[in-house]
């Protein structure tokens, strides 16, 4: 278990920042749906709906508190991590609330163009939507995947949004902090090409934690 005090990796001002504008975005939303109405009202209320839920899903990735937790572990001795629930789940309600109000703005645009509030917006809305129907096909099919870090006895896996990936380790050579691009913990694989990369808004655990967590197995898997 880490003892010692995590390294800040996501800096404050971004923090601050994201959190504001989807604070901002969320209560103008509101102001807006109570003075509209029709089709329009809806979908402006689809939009409280997807800011709103942006906001619970960065308040739980950025300005949660990161500090040593034990993993779950399964029967066959595997220590798993899992991205929090208040991450993953509000962040997907978000983007499923978006399709909505890209849908409702295509029937307005079809049925009624002018009454579209920002056309432009509205239209890049409904061409972001159409474009990520192949990841919605992938959530309901499984392979759009929640943030999951498996370390077994002779393996280790990482999972997340379209990444499923299983190495043994004998093809690791172990994990370091990554401070940027994105913030996390790289695992350095063996071989040519880019290694990956755990995100870690993505975790409740700190960076320090995870490379532990890694390092450790990976020696138990030499004995």
């Amino acid at each position: 278990m880490v003892t010692v005090n995590p390294v800040r990796l996501i800096p404050r001002w971004y923090t601050v920042t994201v959190v504001t504008v989807l604070v901002l975005a969320t209560l103008l939303m509101v102001g807006l749906s109570l003075t509209v109405g029709g089709v329009m009202g809806w979908s402006t209320w689809g939009l409280v709906a997807t800011f709103g839920l942006l906001l619970i899903s960065a308040v739980s990735a950025l300005v949660r508190r990161r500090r040593p937790r034990d993993p779950q572990v399964t029967a066959d001795g595997v220590r798993v991590f899992v991205a929090p629930a208040a991450t993953t789940w509000p962040l997907v309600g978000a983007w499923l609330a978006g399709l909505v109000v890209a849908a409702l703005w295509a029937y307005i645009a079809v049925t009624d163009f002018s009454a579209l509030e920002s056309p432009g917006f509205s239209l890049l809305t409904i061409v972001g939507a159409v474009g990520s129907l192949p990841d919605l096909v992938r959530l309901l099919t499984g392979r759009l995947h929640r943030w999951r870090l498996e370390l077994g006895p002779d393996t280790i896996s990482y999972r997340g949004y379209r990444t499923a990936e299983t190495w043994p380790w004998s093809k690791v050579h172990g994990a370091r902090i990554q401070p940027r691009g994105p913030a996390g913990v790289a695992i350095d694989v063996k071989g040519a090409g880019a290694d990956p990369v755990i995100p870690i808004t993505a975790f409740a655990v700190p960076a320090e934690q995870l490379v532990e967590e890694i390092e450790r197995a990976k020696a138990a898997a030499r004995r």
